[in-house]
């Protein structure tokens, strides 16, 4: 009776430290608490500026990445979970990501990329996928509503076409002049696979 009331006590501590190595939310990240930098090492910090560019769907230099530890690792060697917020500065605009990085053994890690922050672009998301406003809705704007395209076009006079898929078996290009207005919307029926 004392080797099971024993090993329930130690089953009991080793619960409650392994719940404490868990990350806070990150509603309860007390402000003023991130350090300029990063924690990931040179391989890491390619591969998630790598995610950022797919994400983006443009070039990413690192001297437009600016870099936060907002969550210092928790966890021990090989197993630490932490979080960093990477903000991409262009010459018209600045978003916010938060990636939280899991340590995957020793020398290895996995990462997830989260946009934050951009719920006002959300609200320039038309209902229709197809009715974006022509001549005032820029690339940018498609790429924030829609997400990367799965196939892009660039022409040699600066106009680009995007073109996404959907669920419908309906194929939809949007048309940018070289200023990245859209000029035209076209949907095309798939009838094959």
């Amino acid at each position: 009776m004392k080797y099971i009331t024993a090993l329930s006590i130690v089953l009991a501590l080793l619960t409650g430290c392994n719940a404490t190595q868990e990350l806070k939310p990150v509603s309860q990240i007390q402000p003023g608490v991130a350090k300029e930098g990063s924690l990931a090492n040179q391989k890491l910090t390619s591969d998630a500026t790598a995610g950022l560019r797919e994400i983006t769907g443009n070039p990413i230099k690192s001297s437009e990445v600016l870099k936060f530890v907002i969550q210092q690792p928790l966890g021990e060697v090989g197993s630490r979970s932490w979080r960093e917020m990477w903000i991409v500065k262009t010459s018209d605009s600045e978003t916010q990501f938060l990636l939280t990085f899991k340590e995957a053994g020793v020398g290895a890690a996995d990462f997830e990329i989260t946009q934050m922050g951009n719920d006002t672009n959300k609200t320039k998301c038309p209902q229709n996928i197809a009715k974006f406003p022509i001549a005032k809705t820029t690339s940018d704007d498609v790429l924030s509503c829609m997400g990367k395209p799965r196939h892009e076009d660039y022409n040699p006079d600066g106009r680009f076409v995007y073109l996404y898929e959907t669920p419908q078996k309906v194929a939809l290009t949007y048309l940018f002049g070289k200023d990245k207005k859209l000029i035209k919307i076209t949907g095309y029926e798939k009838t094959g696979d």
